[in-house]
């Protein structure tokens, strides 16, 4: 593929058959952040309510997917007592100060442009022990979990998902899906 082309679809007789879709149906084309989804431009109430339960459905699914990736929160290896409900994450530290904002670092935007450094830019802070200065610096890694949706970090989080270990696979870009 040549790098200005886009990805060839081709849509297959019998998916449209199973999503409704006929060759009298004109269809759009919703665009989101890592998804495509075509839809029919006239759908009746039914329609779009089937139409919603198999985008929630695959909602569902797609959780599931990031969910298992992750696993459950076990307290960064320390365990729970009496297990680990739903919602463990705010016992455990490390998942805790992920969500924690005042764990991030924030410079004024005088500074980060006198630095070289992009407003919009990560940045990550170091200590000298010896002098007690901080030094801040723009982070190697451009990307974490806190450009994850807030919302789908929150059902992550109640649900006793691993922070950590979604921290771990954003930065690394670890495929999981369709691996």
């Amino acid at each position: 593929m040549k790098k200005n082309q886009m990805p060839q679809i081709g849509l297959p007789a019998d998916a449209c058959e199973h999503s409704g879709f006929t060759e009298k149906d004109t269809l759009e084309l919703h665009a989101g952040q890592n998804a495509l989804v075509f839809l029919k431009d006239k759908m009746t109430a039914l329609e779009v309510a089937n139409a919603i339960q198999s985008l929630s459905a695959l909602a569902a699914d797609l959780t599931v997917v990031l969910a298992a990736a992750c696993g459950l929160c076990d307290n960064c290896g320390e365990g729970c007592e009496n297990g680990c409900p739903a919602g463990w994450v705010a016992g455990c530290s490390l998942c805790h100060d992920l969500l924690d904002e005042s764990q991030t670092v924030s410079i004024p935007g005088y500074l980060l442009e006198e630095a070289g450094i992009p407003a919009d830019a990560k940045l990550e802070a170091y200590t000298d022990e010896d002098s007690g200065e901080i030094t801040v610096a723009e982070a190697d890694i451009q990307q974490d979990i806190t450009d994850v949706p807030p919302g789908i970090l929150t059902v992550l989080a109640q649900s006793g998902v691993c922070l950590a270990e979604l921290d771990e696979l954003i930065m690394l870009e670890e495929i999981v899906y369709g691996k």
